[in-house]
């Protein structure tokens, strides 16, 4: 098995480093890495109800779709990424319990009484410090997870709070856990280095494995992938599954307006408005210029910014906040 460690923060950059690393090498991998701020969410998970869109905005939080299914979670300096890319027999390749059993027992190592958990994590003290998740690729699995080691819980709860009316849809939902971090049960303090240290010392030793440096080659072919794929709107966003947005808003003047949209492969695809408001004109105007637009902050401002005119009754940013 080859480790690699990665260099890098950067969440779009570590994400393609995986896809790559699964569908280019032959040999078995564990790789370690550390982002930092971001969401991820699962493969088939619908972005937008998985987040706070204006927290994670304000705070230029990226959101980063995973090649895997499972729930969204919060990455930060304070959160290692572990990831085994293995080769197998088809139908044997999903198994939660051998690729976290190794991450258990080097926390067992250290002093930590880590267990796996009922919902493929890790546990300690009954709270959650790790989720898992995979992709098969013809005869190869990658299974990555987290281990939360210091992370910011309470930017994590933020990250993660939305409205769960705002959205229908058939998509993954994430399951809420009680979370903590493992340097609250170590019994001596250490810093994350040492930690991925550690763990990258145990593995090696345990588990015969050789270092691996990524070539100038290799992050050729990574930074392709960050900006056809990872890095795109259409992957990030436009690939949730198809859902409908409900909102209910009362503007400044004190207009209420009810907006449905339906979205498909990000675009919308159906847009009906219920409204007290007197220019119906202007109502039938705005529902044209949702109509097949892409449902992004920048396409619906161009597309309603001649709605918006003239207009007292709503205002366009009321309308931005309702629609994200």
């Amino acid at each position: 098995m080859r480790i690699i460690l990665s260099q890098k923060t950067d969440p779009f950059q570590n994400l393609a480093t995986e896809e790559y690393l699964l569908k280019n090498f032959s040999e078995d991998i564990f790789f370690l890495y550390i982002n930092s701020k971001s969401i991820i969410v699962g493969k088939h998970q619908n972005a937008l109800a998985e987040v706070n869109f204006k927290f994670v905005t304000e705070n230029e939080i990226p959101v980063v779709r995973r090649l895997s299914g499972g729930g969204t979670v919060f990455h930060d300096p304070g959160n290692i990424n572990f990831c085994f890319i293995t080769s197998g027999v088809k139908g044997e390749l999903v198994n939660f319990k051998k690729y976290t059993t190794p991450i258990v027992e080097f926390l067992k190592s250290i002093g930590v009484d880590a267990h796996f958990g009922g919902r493929n994590d890790i546990l300690i003290e009954g709270c959650k410090i790790s989720g898992n998740a995979c992709h098969v690729f013809k005869n190869k699995v990658m299974h990555h997870g987290t281990l939360l080691f210091n992370s910011q819980l309470g930017s994590l709860t933020q990250s993660l709070k939305n409205d769960p009316l705002k959205f229908k849809d058939k998509a993954v939902k994430s399951v809420r856990s009680k979370v903590t971090n493992i340097h609250d049960h170590l019994g001596q303090p250490k810093d994350v280095d040492v930690f991925v240290r550690e763990l990258s010392e145990y593995i090696i030793q345990n588990y015969n494995c050789d270092a691996y440096t990524l070539t100038e080659r290799d992050n050729e072919k990574i930074n392709e992938l960050v900006e056809t794929k990872f890095n795109t709107w259409e992957w990030n966003f436009g690939y949730s599954p198809k859902f409908e947005l409900k909102k209910r808003l009362k503007s400044e003047s004190g207009k209420r307006f009810e907006i449905i949209l339906h979205v498909n492969k990000g675009n919308i695809t159906e847009v009906a408005i219920r409204t007290n408001a007197i220019d119906l004109d202007k109502v039938k105007q705005l529902k044209n210029s949702l109509a097949n637009c892409i449902h992004e902050i920048s396409h619906i401002t161009t597309n309603t910014n001649e709605v918006f005119k003239n207009w007292q009754e709503l205002r366009q940013q009321e309308l931005i906040e309702a629609l994200f």
